[in-house]
């Protein structure tokens, strides 16, 4: 129980730094990463739901024209994608004031199309990596004065901060976080028992030496066991940057800093794996393996580490349904540098979240319903399901998260105060792309990270000279 309050490669930093990129839920809201509820609890659902593609009636019942229209496109579907509108039908049999009108749109250009046109919706939803550049061009709202009404009623102290600022700009709120999208270090416990290792690593030094030790080659060569969390590629060097102390912009806001101590470490200690294995037999391996799949390597005894989200273990234990005795595996916190004890539990974090367009029809009907899907109660009906990480720390606490897979393991990062955010930039995501270039070069060992990153360094800071 908690005590406080408290992308080949290239999106990672995306999802967090964060990257770090959800999806995953919280990342690919395609995804259908739902949790098994009770029989009883499916059965309702599968009474009340429409189907995943089905576009609401151009009729509306007498009863619901009578109620001022709130349009709500979201980003999900398949089992997640029914719940948000289970939900939705949820609240308007509670309250005779709103009809929603919802509808899943897994196709985050059309909706920005559709609101630049001001045909779009009247709240939807993306991840919190857009928020600065939607504030910066006018597509979000602007949502401090509805909080500030509502908030006893709303209680936004009660949202975890690192959450709630990833949906700030300028000092402004322009979105609510539903839900946090993070990593952690997953390890295979029977590799860890066949290579005399009690427990996961806690340093960065004992992640490298672990992994040596966890790595199982051919004859030729080529790799059989991957020791080190080299796959899947797109996620890993966001969060473990973090975990190494990176801070991608400095204090004062003015320079960007891809060239930081904590990038180049992580860096340097992925490319020293890579040597030790020789690259062309790390990349056969990458690229055989297939992401969340039943021959995915970790699942098959191939992987001994990885970094991945919550998400993971819906995946192992409802849809591939292996027991413990079939896969046993454990979750630990990321690695903090060697000697630097104090950077424990740190890691990057993106969110998805919630926003109403600034040219929206009914921005009051679209907070009411904001307001109730994301207060306290709805916050523990719908992340339990989803497999995200909830953004309240009443929700955290909450018995219902309990009995979430893996939940209690992921828990323990929510009170850390080294958790951190991806600078919030109108270029953020340009920023992104130079990072995942330049870092893509080191890892093809074509560039040394110190290279790399100061090159990254160059052409980020180009890009600032245009904000002033």
């Amino acid at each position: 129980m908690l005590k406080g309050k408290s992308k080949r490669f290239i999106s990672i930093l995306l999802v967090i730094i964060m990257i770090i990129a959800f999806p995953l839920v919280g990342c690919e809201k395609k995804e259908d990463t739902s949790e098994d509820g009770s029989k009883e609890e499916k059965q309702e659902i599968a009474s009340e739901n429409k189907k995943e593609d089905e576009k609401p009636d151009e009729k509306e019942p007498e009863k619901e024209q009578e109620k001022s229209k709130v349009v709500f496109w979201y980003l999900w579907g398949g089992e997640t994608g029914k719940w948000v509108q289970n939900r939705v039908d949820h609240f308007n049999e509670s309250q005779d004031k709103y009809f929603v009108e919802g509808l899943s749109v897994p196709d985050k250009q059309k909706i920005i199309v559709a609101i630049s046109s001001g045909s779009g919706p009247d709240l939807t939803d993306d991840f919190s990596n857009f928020v600065a550049d939607y504030a910066e061009k006018g597509v979000a709202e602007p949502l401090d004065d509805y909080i500030q009404k509502d908030n006893d009623e709303f209680k936004i102290d009660d949202f975890i901060p690192m959450a709630l600022e990833s949906c700030k700009y300028d000092g402004k709120t322009y979105a609510i976080p539903c839900s946090i999208n993070f990593m952690m270090l997953f390890y295979n416990k029977k590799l860890f028992n066949e290579a005399g290792l009690e427990g996961p690593p806690k340093t960065d030094k004992e992640l490298l030496e672990y992994a040596i030790k966890l790595t199982k080659v051919n004859d030729d060569g080529t790799i059989d066991v991957l020791g080190f969390p080299d796959f899947p590629i797109v996620y890993y060097l966001g969060p473990m940057s973090a975990a190494f102390g990176a801070q991608l912009i400095s204090e004062d806001g003015k320079t960007l800093t891809p060239d930081n101590p904590g990038t180049l470490r992580a860096l340097n200690l992925i490319v020293e794996y890579i040597k030790k294995f020789g690259y062309d037999n790390v990349a056969k391996f990458r690229a055989a393996g297939k992401y969340l799949d039943a021959t995915d390597p970790f699942f098959t005894d191939k992987q001994a580490m990885r970094i991945d989200g919550m998400w993971l273990g819906s995946k192992v234990r409802t849809e591939l349904k292996l027991s413990k005795e079939d896969f046993d595996y454990g979750i630990a916190p990321l690695p903090y540098p060697e000697g630097h004890p104090e950077l424990e539990l740190g890691n990057s974090i993106s969110c998805s979240m919630y926003y109403i367009p600034k040219n929206a029809k009914n921005k009051e009907g679209a907070w009411e319903y904001l307001k109730w899907a994301m207060g306290e109660g709805e916050c523990q009906v719908i992340n339990p399901v989803a497999a995200g990480f909830p953004t309240r720390f009443s929700s955290v606490n909450a018995p219902i998260f309990q009995e979430v897979i893996d939940f209690p393991e992921f828990s323990v990062m929510a009170d850390s105060k080294n958790l951190r955010l991806f600078p919030a930039l109108s270029i953020q995501n340009k920023y992104n792309e130079i990072i995942d270039e330049e870092a893509e070069l080191v890892m093809n060992l074509k560039k040394s990270p110190e290279e790399a990153m100061k090159d990254a360094a160059k052409k980020a800071n180009e890009l600032m000279k245009e904000l002033k």
